[in-house]
């Protein structure tokens, strides 16, 4: 590349301290016919410039001993009057590092990557305009001739303000000529307001090496346009400018700045606006003294929504949404922040709230507005939301703290039925916790072989003779000792680990059932649970199977309990379920009849082989004429369906003979055996006649 930088062979300070950065600054100056002086470190470079004096210093900020602008500043100490350009060489190019870079007196910067063609060009560039420079105290014709090279707006001031000359770029700043701004002051050229931050930097440039800017914005024919003025102080005492039109930095700076604080779906600011907002609310509340609140609102079911009617669907509402929110919180009111996280979650920070009920009513305004038929592409469709709320400064002084405290609050409205909102309190945080830490526990149990299976009776109520048993899940945690199924097993069918247990269950159970016929040389029937999650998993039957292939177990000894509300959800579904199930064998039942909602048609349809009544129905017998008019109902039409009928929660002698007398096939409860260990249940089942001991 031949040299473009003609009037003399100019020498560069090359500060870096990789090597290799330092050999390809050399090798790029070369071809553009430059010498150059290494330096390795900040204090080499001090050094070096001081014995070299170089025409111009490539500068990397991240050195040893000193940084590159400590090593800038320490060159302008040293230079007196003249002034080397200097280039920063930075890994960012974030408005924070130019700054700095500029304060500390740099002329310009680059970013790494380096586009070395590019660089050679602007070091040429950067001498050519610090040549200039230095030819404008020596002949002002001189200064004229480089400067008509660029497009930037040349101009010179006095120090107290008057327009020394004027010189139009080829890219126009201002409507003004030269003539009509030579000799005239700054205030009668420009507006006041952008006049006085001129006159503001006028003095400070002439006190200080560095360049500084002014950003302003004049209109045109209606159309706004910004410019920078860069302004030099001289040794003479007067001020070089340079004026640029940046409008279309501005533009591409807005646009920019748009996506990345606009939610692009809703228009409304995401996450990272809101973080700022509540940063500077934070700030100002602070310092004033005030109150605010922040609402995190998350849509109840709204993946529902995706998965029947499409994401498009699910976009459209959320944008419909978004607009419903905007005409609810403090309607008039500027002040609200409202921002959408992501997904169908939204925060809503409100300032100057005096009280906490102003945050409740916001809040509940909100949730009713919510609750409002959404119209989609011609479907009605119902939401509702729930709404967890955090208080500066009563839940936390930070931003972090407050957002995590809004949402923890959050999903306590859900826990509490959804369609609420709720205030947070430091309970809420040691029940997360203590959920969290159930929920790693859970995670290790299988794996810990923790988990373990107890197994209650079922006889015949006629003989009393044991027929089955069921299969009871229990957890002994190392550190908590036995974890009631009521506590984990909800937390297994939230996170989905009830299917990989309810499958160990399953095994587990299967195995035993086949040993005990083995060890009694009779059929035992093995009843298990079957979880709403585990039924509606497609692979079901095929997980079945494989069980009882690997175990050995006649399908027919496998009995199924599954609750009235699992079997009336999707009743389509259910029935190509139970249709698989009932193909392999197995024996289906009705776990706690008569506290869901089936009816006598799906009892029909659903043809399962035995209901199970619910423990409250028995625990009043035989006193309580209510329940046993219902518990002899259901026996009745169990039988009329052609069902068997076992009681659950027998624990009475009086019990037992009523279930007798009504006709019941079989029951289950303390009377007759307490959940136990298998060795326990091995026991019974070789006592004479297999009858349940404590009959």
């Amino acid at each position: 590349m031949a040299a473009l930088y003609s009037p003399k062979r100019g020498t560069v300070l090359v500060a870096d301290d990789d090597p290799v950065m330092r050999l390809l600054m050399l090798e790029m100056l070369a071809q553009v016919g430059l010498d150059a002086v290494e330096a390795s470190d900040g204090r080499a470079a001090v050094a070096s410039f001081r014995d070299n004096a170089p025409d111009l210093v490539l500068l990397d900020v991240d050195m040893p001993l000193l940084d590159g602008f400590s090593v800038c500043r320490a060159i302008r100490k040293l230079e007196g009057p003249s002034h080397v350009p200097v280039i920063m060489v930075t890994g960012g190019d974030d408005l924070e590092a130019v700054t700095q870079a500029y304060e500390a007196g740099a002329t310009d910067f680059v970013s790494k990557p380096i586009n070395w063609p590019i660089l050679g060009h602007r070091v040429l560039y950067v001498l050519r305009a610090s040549d200039a420079i230095s030819r404008l105290r020596i002949a002002d014709a001189h200064n004229r001739a480089v400067l008509a090279a660029i497009p930037d707006t040349f101009f010179r001031l006095s120090a107290d303000g008057y327009y020394l000359d004027y010189e139009e770029g080829h890219e126009p700043s201002t409507d003004f000529a030269s003539r009509e701004c030579v000799g005239r002051h700054i205030r009668d050229v420009l507006p006041p307001q952008i006049a006085m931050r001129m006159l503001d930097q006028l003095s400070a440039v002439l006190h200080s090496a560095s360049v500084h800017s002014v950003d302003y914005e004049l209109t045109r024919e209606g159309v706004s346009h910004h410019f920078e003025a860069r302004l030099v102080g001289t040794a003479s005492g007067e001020v070089l400018g340079l004026v640029r039109d940046i409008s279309e930095r501005k533009r591409a700076e807005e646009q920019i700045r748009k996506l990345a604080y606009c939610d692009s779906l809703t228009g409304i600011p995401n996450r990272q606006a809101f973080l700022e907002t509540l940063e500077n609310e934070l700030e100002r509340s602070r310092r004033e003294q005030r109150k605010f609140a922040i609402l995190f609102m998350d849509l109840d079911s709204f993946k529902r929504i995706n998965d029947t009617l499409g994401h498009n669907v699910g976009d459209l509402l959320l944008q419909i949404v978004t607009e419903r929110l905007r005409e609810t919180i403090r309607p008039g009111d500027h002040l609200c922040s409202l921002a959408r996280l992501g997904g169908d979650e939204f925060t809503i920070l409100l300032p100057d709230i005096e009280r906490v009920d102003d945050a409740l009513a916001v809040a509940h305004r909100v949730k009713d507005a919510m609750r409002r038929p959404f119209n989609l592409d011609g479907h009605e469709i119902f939401v509702t939301a729930s709404i967890g709320i955090s208080l500066y400064p009563e839940d936390g002084e930070d931003c972090t703290s407050l957002l995590k405290f809004a949402d923890t609050a959050m999903y306590h409205a859900k826990n509490c039925g959804k369609n609420n909102a709720k205030l947070y309190s430091s309970s809420l945080t040691m029940q997360i916790m203590s959920h969290i830490k159930l929920e790693v526990g859970l995670r290790k149990a299988l794996q810990n072989n923790e988990l373990y299976l107890l197994y209650q009776p079922q006889v015949d109520v006629p003989t009393t003779r044991i027929v089955g048993v069921e299969a009871l899940i229990r957890w002994r945690h190392p550190e908590h000792g036995i974890i009631p199924p009521t506590e984990f097993i909800p937390l297994a069918e939230e996170t989905g680990l009830i299917v990989p247990i309810g499958e160990w269950v399953l095994r587990t159970a299967c195995h035993q059932a086949c040993a005990w016929k083995r060890e009694c040389e009779r059929p035992i029937r093995m009843a298990v649970n079957l979880s709403a999650r585990q039924f509606k998993d497609e692979n079901l039957a095929q997980i079945v199977l494989a069980v009882l292939h690997d175990t050995g177990l006649d399908p027919s000894l496998l009995e199924l309990e599954l609750t009235e509300g699992t079997l009336m959800d999707n009743a389509l579904a259910t029935l190509a379920t139970l249709e698989q199930l009932r193909g392999i064998g197995v024996f289906l039942s009705i776990d706690d009849f008569g506290t869901g909602y089936s009816s006598m048609s799906y009892l029909k349809r659903f043809d399962v082989r035995a209901l199970k009544i619910d423990k409250s129905f028995i625990s009043g017998l035989p006193q309580d004429s209510e329940n046993a008019a219902i518990t002899r109902a259901i026996i009745a039409m169990a039988h009329g369906l052609k069902m068997i009928v076992v009681a659950e929660g027998v624990e009475t002698r009086e019990q037992l003979d009523l279930l007798k007398h009504y006709g019941c096939d079989m029951a289950q409860g303390y009377l007759l055996g307490r959940p136990a260990p298998q060795d326990a249940i091995s026991q019974m089942l070789a006592c004479a006649g297999s009858s349940a001991a404590a009959v």
